[in-house]
């Protein structure tokens, strides 16, 4: 990460959604996020000269463990993730058994389950099961595929639709949101890459 800061304006916009979105991610408090990531996020530098941030370059600065679920022609669709967390998240009893009755490997390791979740990817369209990847409550994943009725926040508007019982689900989106929330903060304050995450790592679980 030589030479990469996050204080240079165009730097700072380009990376700022990135290290907020996969920052609950850093710390282990969500397994995994899905984002699409453009091949070249363009910018204009101090001398007005357009430069390109290309992906490589993002996956180099953001240090995280990740998969392309789906490469196209201007953006990939990535999956970041982080190894001890998904590993638990795909683990449990409901989700390992759910996972099996749509065809992934029964009692699959979590390389084997992201391995078949990247070959249906790149057969098709965006696969809803990857919910479970990212940490979304089983029951609102099978609940949203099966076009159960939701169930109405009041007024809120969720990272996902809930189905069933909305306590789980809230707690979990509302931790979800403050590791987010947190992690805008200390980006403000933070003097470069290395800076943002030695302070993301030093901040305690929510």
């Amino acid at each position: 990460m030589d030479g990469v800061r996050i204080d240079k304006s165009h730097r700072k916009e380009l990376l700022s959604f990135l290290l907020v979105k996969t920052a609950a991610v850093r710390r282990g408090v969500k397994p995994a996020e899905l984002l699409r990531v453009r091949h070249c996020y363009s910018g204009v530098n101090s001398e007005g000269l357009r430069v390109c941030l290309y992906r490589s370059d993002i996956y180099v600065i953001l240090g995280l463990d990740y998969i392309e679920l789906k490469v196209e022609e201007s953006s990939s669709l990535v999956l970041f993730y982080n190894p001890s967390a998904l590993a638990s998240t795909l683990a449990e009893e409901c989700n390992r058994q759910w996972l099996a009755r749509l065809g992934y490997p029964e009692n699959g390791s979590p390389g084997e389950l992201l391995a078949e979740l990247r070959r249906r990817f790149s057969e098709g369209e965006i696969l809803h099961e990857v919910g479970v990847f990212i940490g979304y409550p089983l029951k609102d994943v099978d609940g949203f595929m099966k076009r159960l009725p939701e169930t109405p926040l009041h007024g809120r508007h969720g990272a996902w639709r809930i189905y069933g019982d909305v306590g789980e689900s809230l707690a979990r989106m509302n931790r979800y949101e403050r590791e987010e929330a947190v992690a805008a903060d200390i980006l403000l304050a933070a003097g470069g890459v290395d800076d943002f995450i030695r302070r993301i790592s030093l901040q305690r679980a929510s």
